[in-house]
């Protein structure tokens, strides 16, 4: 569930923190990916979807291989996030695609793939809220790419322990439609 309160005063004092308790929620991650991915299937009508965008896991992420794996399974094309001059792009990926770990630290498709533009962005997050604000990594490409996509839907995918009731925000972050985590999902605003 959301947490009550945020006690912390400043987006790199909750990275820190949510690091911290990632790491310690890691060692379940295989297990409580699968309660994620079926929490998203069973809100979502995969039915409908023709692109789902993802991020491939890094650190201890909450991991989205199983939901790969099932869009995949149901021929719904998957994309994942690479940045050329600065900007965040989705390339359509398969299994059969390498991945390259880049220099922003995390795995990326080929430039060579087909830029998409998904109609679903699964958003890794370090940190969430109930009205739908996140804290990412600091870089500020999901923020970017929202401000030139934003009648995209945002699924913020995290565990239930970094869900807080309130986080600091700028007037130019991401704005989550929903949230899925392995206990919970809030819809934001509804775009389906």
């Amino acid at each position: 569930m959301l947490k009550e309160k945020n006690n912390f005063q400043t987006k790199s004092q909750i990275r820190k923190q949510s690091i911290r308790i990632r790491k310690l929620l890691g060692i379940y991650k295989y297990y409580r990916s699968f309660s994620v991915m079926k929490n998203f299937i069973q809100y979502f009508n995969v039915n409908l979807l023709k692109s789902v965008g993802c991020y491939w896991p890094i650190n201890s992420e909450i991991d989205t291989r199983p939901l790969i794996t099932y869009l995949m399974k149901k021929k719904i094309s998957v994309a994942l996030p690479i940045i050329i001059d600065n900007k965040m792009l989705f390339k359509q990926w398969g299994p059969k695609d390498k991945l390259y770990y880049s220099r922003y630290k995390f795995y990326s498709p080929s430039q060579k793939l087909k830029t998409i533009t998904p109609d679903i962005i699964i958003t890794p997050a370090l940190a969430l809220d109930c009205y739908g604000n996140r804290v990412g990594y600091g870089k500020g490409f999901y923020d970017k790419y929202y401000y030139n996509n934003k009648s995209k839907i945002y699924v913020g995918y995290n565990y239930n322990e970094l869900s807080f009731s309130a986080l600091p925000f700028e007037k130019h972050d991401l704005k989550l439609n929903a949230i899925v985590t392995d206990a919970f999902v809030k819809i934001i605003e509804v775009k389906i």
